[in-house]
C-alpha cells in the first residue's frame, strides 16, 4: 500500500470515529443513562384496550382501571330523563346514569322509560352482561296507588330477567304531591330488598327536606333536577362498586 492511500484511510476512519463520538455526545445529553451497562431502555407496553391514566393532548386523563364494574340500570323518568339515546348508552343532563359512571364504572345497558310503573319495567327488561343490577322503580306505582306486592312481584321478575350477579336498589325520589305515599313505599322497600338478600341504598337522601325535595333539588316536585341527578348518581355510583 503506497504513502499516499494509506493517508487516505486514516482520513475516513478518523472521520467515522469522530462522527461516532458526537453522535454518543448527542444521545448523552437527551438521556445520561444512554451507554452506560445495565440501563437498557425498557420498550414501551402494548396497548391493552383499557384506559392507562396518559392521555394524548386535549383528551381527559383517567387513572389506571383498577377492576372494571360494568353495571345496566331499570328505571322510570328518573333514569331515563332527557337521554337522547338511552339504548345506546348516550344519557342525558338530568339522568343519575350520567353522574355514576367513571373510569372503573361503566354503564352497559338495562331499560328504562318516562311514566313506567314496575310492571311496564318488568315486560320490557332483557338478560345484561352487567356484573351488578341498580333499579329506581316505584314512583309511578305510588301515582297509581298500586299494591306494594304487585310492586314486589314486579321486581322479582326484573331481577331474574336481568340476570346480573348483584342487585342494587334505591330509594325513590320524593313527590312533593304525595309525601306520605313515597314515604310508606320506601319503608316497605327497604324491608322487602333486605329479604331477598339484596342491597338498599338512600342514593335519594341527599335531595330531600323532609320528605319533600330540598329546595333547587327539583323544578316540579317529581323529577330531580340537573343538581339532584348528580347527587343520586354519585350516590349510587359509591354503592355499585
Amino acid at each position: 500500500m503506497g504513502a499516499e492511500m494509506r493517508r487516505r484511510r486514516a482520513v475516513i476512519v478518523g472521520g467515522a470515529m469522530l462522527a461516532l463520538a458526537a453522535l454518543g455526545a448527542v444521545m448523552w445529553a437527551v438521556d445520561p443513562s444512554w451507554g452506560r451497562p445495565g440501563m437498557l431502555q425498557a420498550a414501551p407496553a402494548q396497548a391493552s384496550g383499557e384506559p392507562s391514566g396518559i392521555a394524548a393532548a386535549g383528551e381527559r386523563a383517567w387513572p389506571p382501571v383498577q377492576h372494571l364494574v360494568r353495571f345496566a340500570a331499570i328505571g322510570d323518568s328518573i333514569t331515563y330523563a332527557n337521554s337522547p339515546d338511552f339504548l345506546g348508552g348516550r344519557t342525558g343532563s338530568l339522568s343519575w346514569i350520567t353522574y355514576a359512571v367513571g373510569p372503573d364504572l361503566r354503564f352497559v345497558g338495562g331499560w328504562a322509560r318516562g311514566g313506567a310503573t314496575t310492571e311496564v319495567m318488568a315486560a320490557n327488561a332483557g338478560p345484561e352482561d352487567a356484573d351488578v343490577l341498580a333499579i329506581i322503580a316505584g314512583t309511578n306505582d305510588v301515582a297509581r296507588n298500586v299494591p306494594f306486592s304487585v310492586t314486589a312481584a314486579n321486581l322479582e321478575k326484573i331481577v331474574a330477567t336481568v340476570g346480573a350477579r348483584r342487585v342494587v336498589v334505591s330509594a325513590i325520589p320524593p313527590r312533593n304531591d304525595n309525601a306520605q305515599g313515597t314515604e310508606a313505599f320506601n319503608e316497605a322497600l327497604e324491608l322487602f330488598v333486605a329479604q331477598r338478600g339484596w342491597t338498599f341504598v338512600d342514593a335519594v337522601a341527599g335531595v330531600r327536606d323532609g320528605e319533600r325535595y330540598a329546595a333547587g333539588m327539583s323544578d316540579d316536585g317529581v323529577h330531580p333536577s340537573e343538581e339532584g341527578a348528580r347527587i343520586i348518581g354519585t350516590a349510587l355510583g359509591q354503592a355499585l362498586m
